[in-house]
């Protein structure tokens, strides 16, 4: 019947459907559903079988009855099991995969992929030496995501209001680069507090030469410092928007057994972190921290820099802060009325955090920059020379050489502005906003109008190796060699790769592949309850996707293998961290290699809190999401969605029984919609039930009901009929299955470095990179490497 109906259809255009596919149709859904009958207006034997690639929502209707358990109906016979019915979802949703995959990564013969806010601020800070603050109120809107990744390029659209933003963007970047009066550079410094002459302390003060040892104390984490604006008076006018380099002096007094005052310096008006940093130094030698800030602010505003101490001490009415009282040492008497903040012994009672003096220079213009600026300007005021400097401008900002007469489009704007009064320097710039809001800057093309080429020429494949390694267009050897012809030689091309991942540049790559790979944009998406943790907080936060980050840039730097991803005897922890794990010893506050003990209960990227919190909901666990998470991030297989109107797990009521969610999770397994891929998926997150919501370990699981909390049971068994008692076996159970997480990682690269999904045309050259993998004992920079060299890194 099937084939007269046209179901399988055997044109040469057609496929056959799954033979399993075919027949559970034919026993469960012709009946009810053909010519004669089409219940509900639904037929399925006119349906193409070419799944996921025609009559997609149709397809996607039969799948989601079928999981409903809606079809087939209750008094039909017979009924398929549970397993059936898996078996075909499972199938029916890959089939919808594949093809959304071919559809978001289908080429014509020019591709066009919008660059990522991260990407544009790069390129804008390497084009023209202006350090944009994209995320900043009024800049330009977040990216969209696909299963955690921001650079495919179907997803990435452009809409009239991108437009808008990308001309004020550009409009601001330029006023920065070529101000109407010329800023100054300009240095300014002063005590933290200084005591005036009218103040009530000035002269014991001037008579006991402690004038200049006054210093300003923040001990609770409600305090804060107001006064860092050195521009004051028409002496001290600010300068005017750019790069900053900041300075203070600052001691920091660590109690015992406590935690060090956490510097934050913070913009409020842009609510932007400038400069986070725990500080430990006597009084008697302080240290200078140092670091660098955009501020967009017009000359003479000053920017609003405030310092707080965030050690989560309770506001205090009388801090020592607050008084009129100069500080100089914790070792002078307090007033009777001042918050007492040491010991006896004269031991700091709270991390308090000493400000000495600040300094602050700039803006901060290298000579490389200023160099590109004025290449860009022309200095002679005729369309020749502005045709000569916008050239310059567009041939780097569209990353390869300009199509005849194309300069002229811009030439008649500048043309246009000077016709209608504008100055000739206004009349340039405005020929410079169309050069940035042009879709050759704000999109990375491949191919030919002309052709069907598929392959990319030098240019393409330099601008894709540099947004790959360094999130940014490519440098002058790298546009040198492309202009040459030479960076499809495969030599050349390895001494690129070596070059650019030896660059501080290569950290981007690190920082966002690992992020988005990992889904890490997620962690803190639902904020952890205060009332169930109320050691949670913004700096541990940071801290556990620090961890993640700097993990995965230590294997790629330290030639290690896929195999420390899945278990490995060390992390990367900061202070912060290390006593959220319980590990010892920890002071210097960046991320550093610790070696891991078997109580700690921690090893590989599957035990990391950032992985563990964003597959939480905030108050409690979820295994479930956590092992969907395991199978889509480690082992490349998307769940099927689950059926509708499942009902959630409620909370157990207080005068109930405690149960653990595995022992609610269990009513799935035995609901036949449900029980199939939950045998599937559950298990894979199961194996982590030792962990609670924020990633802390624990032996009991913590939940409402009466009677004692009940013990953690981390048991699973994979389908393959594979078992293992916890975390620790099931790593162990992934590591046998090195192969699979091979090729999974080496499709996450793949997607992210060509900017598309993978179709079944890129098999082939995705198992080329695997075999190399292989042969290189897994390295993941050897992996790296053979994705730079491949045929289908050099391909659309």
């Amino acid at each position: 019947m099937l084939v007269s109906c046209g179901l399988l259809a055997t044109s040469a255009s057609a496929e056959r459907l799954d033979a399993k596919v075919e027949s559970f149709i034919e026993t469960h859904c012709i009946t009810c559903h053909d010519e004669d009958a089409a219940n509900g207006d639904f037929r399925v034997d006119n349906l193409s079988p070419k799944v996921g690639f025609e009559d997609t929502p149709q397809w996607v209707e039969v799948m989601e009855r079928i999981q409903s358990g809606e079809m087939p109906p209750e008094d039909a016979s017979p009924q398929p099991t549970a397993d059936q019915r898996a078996e075909i979802i499972e199938w029916i949703a890959a089939r919808i995969k594949e093809g959304e995959s071919a559809r978001m990564a289908k080429r014509d013969r020019v591709s066009y992929r919008r660059l990522t806010r991260e990407e544009y601020v790069y390129t804008i800070r390497d084009l023209i030496g202006v350090e944009y603050d994209a995320s900043d109120p009024g800049g330009l809107f977040e990216d969209p995501q696909w299963h955690g990744f921001e650079r495919i390029g179907s997803v990435l659209t452009l809409s009239p209001s991108h437009i808008e933003k990308y001309i004020i963007a550009a409009e601001v970047i330029l006023d920065e680069a070529y101000p109407e009066q010329p800023i100054a550079y300009v240095e300014a410094g002063k005590r933290a507090a200084e005591v005036k002459q009218n103040a009530p302390h000035f002269q014991r003060l001037h008579a006991d030469g402690l004038l200049d040892k006054v210093r300003f104390p923040l001990t609770t984490s409600g305090q804060i410092y107001r006064y860092s604006n050195p521009w004051r008076g028409p002496e001290r006018r600010f300068p005017g928007p750019g790069v900053y380099e900041i300075s203070y002096t600052v001691c920091g007094l660590k109690p015992v057994n406590g935690i060090a005052p956490r510097m934050a310096v913070i913009e409020p008006e842009l609510d932007r972190v400038l400069f986070q940093q725990d500080i430990i130094a006597s009084e008697d030698a302080p240290v200078t921290v140092t670091f660098r800030a955009h501020f967009p602010n017009p000359p003479g505003r000053p920017p609003t820099i405030h310092v707080m101490n965030q050690n989560k001490v309770p506001n205090h009415p009388r801090t020592n802060a607050g008084s009129r009282i100069p500080f100089i040492t914790t070792g002078h008497r307090r007033a009777p009325w001042q918050m007492k903040i040491t010991n006896q012994d004269g031991s700091p009672r709270y991390p308090i955090l000493i400000i000495d003096s600040l300094s602050i220079r700039g803006p901060i213009v290298t000579d490389q920059e200023q160099r590109r600026r004025e290449e860009y300007m022309a200095t002679e005021e005729s369309l020749t020379a502005a045709g000569d400097s916008l050239a310059r401008l567009a041939g780097r900002a569209f990353r390869r050489p300009l199509k005849a007469d194309e300069l002229q489009i811009y030439l008649r704007i500048v043309k246009g502005e000077l016709d209608a009064g504008e100055s000739f320097r206004n009349a340039v710039k405005t020929g410079m906003v169309a050069i940035l809001c042009s879709k050759s800057f704000l999109f990375i093309a491949e191919g030919d109008e002309e052709s069907d080429r598929r392959e990319l020429n030098d240019w393409e494949l330099a601008t894709r190796l540099s947004y790959l390694l360094w999130s940014t267009m490519p440098d002058d050897e790298l546009f040198s060699l492309a202009e040459n012809g030479q960076l499809r030689d495969r030599s050349v091309l390895q001494q690129q790769f070596d070059r650019m991942l030896a660059d501080p540049r290569s950290e981007r790559f690190m920082r966002s592949f690992s992020s988005q790979w990992l889904n890490l944009r997620k962690v803190g998406m639902f904020p952890p309850d205060k009332n169930l943790y109320p050691n949670y907080d913004d700096h541990l936060e940071q801290s556990m996707i620090g961890e993640s980050r700097a993990f995965f840039a230590e294997v790629l730097q330290q030639g290690l293998t896929l195999r420390e991803f899945i278990d490995s005897d060390w992390t990367m922890v900061n202070p912060r961290l290390a006593r959220f794990y319980g590990i010892p010893e920890v002071t210097e506050d960046h991320f550093q290699r610790v070696a891991l003990r078997p109580e700690h209960h921690r090893g590989g990227l599957l035990t990391h809190a950032s992985v563990l919190s964003l597959t939480s909901d905030g108050t409690r666990h979820r295994p479930v999401h956590r092992g969907a998470w395991v199978s889509e991030v480690f082992l490349g297989k998307d769940p099927p969605p689950p059926p509708a109107n499942v009902d959630p797990i409620e909370p157990t009521p207080t005068d109930a029984p405690k149960a653990t969610l595995r022992m609610k999770l269990e009513a799935h397994k035995h609901h036949p919609n449900c029980a199939s891929c939950h045998r599937k998926i559950d298990p894979l997150g199961l194996a982590f039930d030792h962990y609670n919501a924020i990633g802390q370990w624990r032996t009991h699981e913590k939940v409402e009901g009466t009677g004692d909390d009940p013990p953690v049971d981390a048991s699973g068994q994979l389908p393959d009929g594979r078992s293992f008692a916890d975390a620790k076996e099931f790593q162990q159970l992934l590591m046998a299955d090195l192969d699979a997480f091979n090729r999974t990682f080496i499709e996450k690269l793949a997607i992210y470095g060509m900017r598309r999904t993978m179709t079944i045309d890129d098999h082939e050259g995705l198992d080329a990179i695997a075999a190399i993998s292989r042969e290189n004992n897994y390295s993941v920079r050897a992996i790296l490497e053979a994705f730079v060299l491949s045929d289908l890194f050099q391909k659309r």
